[in-house]
Formats: structure tokens, C-alpha cells, sequence
């Protein structure tokens, strides 16, 4: 997977949302556990972190920005903001 496939998968994610959706996919492997196993589990008894996992958060882990605050920040941005930070949206 390219880097342009993530940022297209997580277009419109705000700052707050991608370690939400990181934070997410880590917990993947843990979730497989039995509850009773959680608490005592020898790290090398988990499984890393995948591709999977990452895919199965962005279903889960929407972006909590929508497209029209997006189109006001960027508005007040070009009024009011810093000119040079104009190429970020």
C-alpha cells in the first residue's frame, strides 16, 4: 500500500482522529484474547499489529470532522489565517 492510498483512506481524519484510528488498530491483537487472559498476557504471547488491523479501524473510526466545517475552516483560513498555511487544505 502506497502513501497516497492511506491519505486518501483517511482524507478529511483531523489531528484528533488518526491516533484515535492508530490507538484502534493497535488494540486489535488484544481483542483476540479471552477477557480472562488481558490482564496477565506475556507480551510475547501478542501478535503485531497488521495491515488488518488498520483496515478494520477505518471501518470502525469515522472522521469527526465533517466536509462542511472543512469548507468553513478553510474559507476563515484564507481570510484570516497564515497565507503560507493555505496549501494544507
Amino acid at each position: 500500500m502506497l502513501n497516497s492510498d492511506w491519505l486518501r483512506m483517511t482524507d478529511g481524519y483531523s489531528g484528533s482522529d488518526l491516533p484515535s484510528l492508530a490507538k484502534d488498530a493497535a488494540l486489535g491483537p488484544i481483542r483476540e484474547l479471552p477477557p480472562e487472559q488481558v490482564r496477565n498476557v506475556d507480551v510475547s504471547q501478542v501478535r503485531d499489529i497488521s495491515f488488518y488491523d488498520f483496515m478494520d479501524s477505518l471501518q470502525k473510526i469515522g472522521s469527526s470532522v465533517g466536509l462542511q466545517t472543512l469548507d468553513l475552516l478553510v474559507c476563515w483560513n484564507r481570510e484570516f489565517g497564515d497565507v503560507s498555511a493555505g496549501s494544507m487544505f
